[in-house]
């Protein structure tokens, strides 16, 4: 838990991507972007590399899934033990912490630095990674090591709604990669979206609740949390934008040309 940790990994991390990333013009495009330039069909990863996506994808959605549970579980007792809606949602007893989130908080911040794969297995398919790519996990990283290194109440909010984000979103990928192609990728970016809007206002109110966040290294992992979402969510809105606007140009186009 030393700060050493995430942000010696982060950095590293940043170095990895900037001196790996293949330039614009030698990065190959995605399945979908191939077909929407007519490239053709793009070339199939051999069964190994397969494999290894789907497990990787499949293995993180599982995990989301068994996060969300048992967080959204000792939520429920916290919140029906006869306490104060304030008690509860300070966590004034650590009730929360001791049951759930000191447990699989930390969990969840050991598995930002596993999902730094996400971003090899982009560079392993010869495809460019993103500065949102990168930007996200760099930043998780050191925005959830204080939130548990410093026991902040408020970073349920990261692991409860990222944890039910990433087991739709995980599970969409596994699927994917294995050749099931099920509808609703730009759906899921607008749950990414939303859960960094409501997560920022949710984390801003225990800044103004008297005695939510006891000590000063709290209130830091609060407000890092906070600067953190902030250019992340424009970067999320960039993407949409770019992507499924693109795409809808497109579908217009092509509906005008027949």
């Amino acid at each position: 838990m030393s700060w050493k940790a995430p942000i010696g990994i982060a950095t590293a991390y940043t170095l990895m991507v900037h001196l790996l990333n293949p330039s614009t013009s030698k990065a190959k495009v995605s399945r979908v972007e191939a077909k929407n330039q007519g490239a053709g069909t793009a070339s199939q990863s051999n069964a190994l590399m397969t494999l290894f996506v789907f497990l990787h994808n499949l293995s993180l959605a599982v995990y989301s899934m068994i996060t969300f549970y048992n967080m959204v579980t000792v939520m429920h007792k916290l919140y029906n033990r006869g306490q104060s809606l304030h008690f509860a949602y300070c966590d004034t007893d650590q009730f929360l912490w001791n049951n759930a989130l000191g447990y699989w908080g930390y969990l969840f911040y050991l598995s930002k630095f596993w999902e730094v794969i996400d971003t090899m297995i982009i560079l392993m398919k010869g495809r460019r990674s993103s500065l949102l790519q990168t930007y996200h996990h760099a930043g998780a990283m050191i925005t959830m090591w204080a939130g548990i290194r410093y026991q902040a109440t408020p970073i349920w909010i990261f692991v409860v709604f990222n944890s039910f984000v990433h087991s739709v979103m995980y599970l969409y990928y596994a699927l994917t990669s294995v050749g099931i192609h099920v509808p609703g990728k730009r759906y899921i970016t607008t749950m990414q979206i939303s859960q960094f809007l409501i997560g920022m206002s949710t984390a801003v109110s225990y800044l103004f609740m008297n005695n939510c966040l006891r000590t000063p290294g709290q209130t830091f992992a609060v407000l890092i949390n906070v600067l953190y979402l902030l250019p992340l969510t424009y970067l999320f809105v960039d993407f949409a934008r770019r992507t499924y606007g693109k795409r809808r140009a497109a579908a217009l186009a092509a509906k005008k040309a027949n």
